[in-house]
């Protein structure tokens, strides 16, 4: 079992620890990565101006606080889009479900930040371009992974171009619509591109070669390329899609209850209405009627005599007598429990 936590800074012992924990995974996970790329983790999390853009890190951890994947999303508001920047298990936990688990996070978070789709990069799998056997099929398996969730290369453009003769290091760029229908406009792509390519490799490319390469995405709208690996539906889907995967929510509609008439409100029922109605904008829940707890299960959580004195004080009440306690009761409750 693991929790899935968000790291907004490196502030706290625990985010120091998880991100020290993450730089680890890095560095055996991508040995051919630049200093740099772990140089930064720490300091784009706290100063988004310097980068243009908010990254927000991800982290599975065990019971024990041991990091056993982590993805990093980088959110770019003024285009209204996310980025995945980076998503690994730890060594020895691929194919664990890992990746699955932290990739479906993502996609609730860009969807959660009203993003106009997730866009990443992937290693290509073209033959042509990748002369080195292991390597052609590492990168099949991480597009096979993608595609089983629905996600495909934008294809008619260069953006998997070498940059030196012999470079084997290229990549697709990816779009997740999360579930959208509406088409990935040409300008939209470009100006993802241009992002990328200036706020992540700007030491690498001059503004003429990345206005030319994003004008090399004609296609209006931009189009994806066909399944390769997988002809089944993909096997991921935002909540709202499916009610499969869909929050469940339980609302007990009796908490009209709390309105005591001679007494005012002791809570405001109202607000679980207006709440309700927030939440059912989002078609991230599907609403699930609360079935009646048998005391055999109430007694595993409460006190089992404390549960059988509210049951005799019930049963002593009037009719339509309604008794509000103004407070909670504590362990005195079993002195009074001797008058009934």
């Amino acid at each position: 079992m693991f929790k899935i936590r968000k790291i907004y800074d490196d502030t706290s012992v625990a985010n120091k620890d998880a991100i020290n924990q993450v730089l680890a995974i890095m560095r055996k996970q991508f040995p051919n990565a630049m200093p740099e790329d772990f140089e930064k983790i720490p300091s784009q999390l706290h100063d988004p101006m310097q980068y243009k853009y908010r990254s927000i890190l991800f982290v599975a951890q065990d019971s024990r606080d041991r990091v056993r994947g982590f993805a990093m999303l980088l959110h770019m508001p003024d285009l209204g889009i996310t980025y995945l920047e980076m998503i690994s298990a730890a060594p020895g936990k691929t194919g664990g479900g890992i990746g699955g688990v932290l990739y479906e996070r993502i996609r609730e978070e860009a969807l959660s930040l009203g993003s106009k789709g997730l866009f990443f990069e992937c290693s290509v799998d073209d033959s042509a371009l990748i002369g080195d056997p292991e390597l052609l099929k590492k990168n099949a398996a991480r597009l096979r992974f993608y595609e089983r969730h629905g996600v495909f290369p934008v294809i008619n453009n260069e953006y998997a171009s070498p940059v030196n003769p012999g470079d084997e290091d290229l990549y697709y760029l990816m779009y997740d619509s999360l579930g959208s229908a509406q088409p990935l406009r040409r300008k939209l792509v470009r100006n993802v591109v241009r992002a990328i390519l200036e706020r992540k490799y700007g030491d690498l490319f001059d503004k003429a070669h990345i206005e030319s390469l994003a004008e090399t995405f004609r296609d209006d709208p931009a189009r994806l390329r066909p399944p390769k690996y997988h002809r089944k539906q993909p096997v991921c889907k935002l909540p709202g899609e499916s009610g499969k995967n869909a929050i469940a929510l339980i609302v007990n509609e009796s908490h009209s209850i709390y309105h005591v008439r001679d007494r005012g409100y002791v809570e405001a029922p109202v607000r679980v209405s207006v709440i309700m109605q927030e939440l059912d904008k989002t078609a991230l829940f599907k609403r699930i009627n609360p079935d009646k707890t048998p005391d055999s299960l109430l007694k595993k959580v409460h006190d089992p005599e404390y549960v059988d004195y509210l049951r005799r004080a019930c049963k002593l009440l009037p009719p339509r007598e309604v008794h509000i306690p103004d407070y909670f009761p504590d362990t005195q409750y079993k002195k009074a429990a001797k008058g009934f």
